[in-house]
């Protein structure tokens, strides 16, 4: 049986998500071991309220915070991330991405990794003022 899985997401974000498979704390590879667990806690909370499937990790990219939903035209360091889900898990109140906004919504990260910008609080934020994190569902 083959499942056809129909919804397909990206995220960027300035927190630093980088996949880099250090499952376990060793000294001399912490930060390799702190970018992984705020991989995880992406995947977590993607996970709430669906199984997804994804290859490979984040994605580091430079490029115009305003391109990838961020208000700033400064070139700023983002990670991008995307995901299929089997059916429109996220959707509520009319916003097909209602639920990953509130579900991600002041979750904790660790920071001071190799974000390009200092956050005050070390929570994933989805609003303006602040706003750290942004979705998309890709046609």
């Amino acid at each position: 049986m083959t499942v056809k899985y129909i919804m397909n997401y990206k995220l960027y974000t300035l927190v630093d998500i980088t996949h880099t498979g250090q499952y376990r704390h060793e000294q001399g590879k912490e930060q390799l071991w702190q970018q992984e667990q705020n991989f995880n806690t992406v995947i977590h909370t993607l996970g709430l309220r669906s199984n997804i499937f994804y290859s490979g990790g984040s994605q580091l990219l430079e490029v115009k915070g305003s391109l990838v939903g961020f208000g700033t035209d400064n070139i700023l360091r983002v990670w991008r991330f995307d995901w299929t889900t089997e059916s429109d898990y996220y959707s509520v109140d009319n916003d097909a991405l209602g639920f990953l906004k509130k579900d991600f919504h002041l979750v904790p990260y660790i920071g001071n990794l190799r974000e390009s910008m200092t956050q005050t609080h070390r929570v994933f934020n989805t609003e303006d003022p602040g706003k750290n994190i942004v979705f998309f569902q890709k046609q």
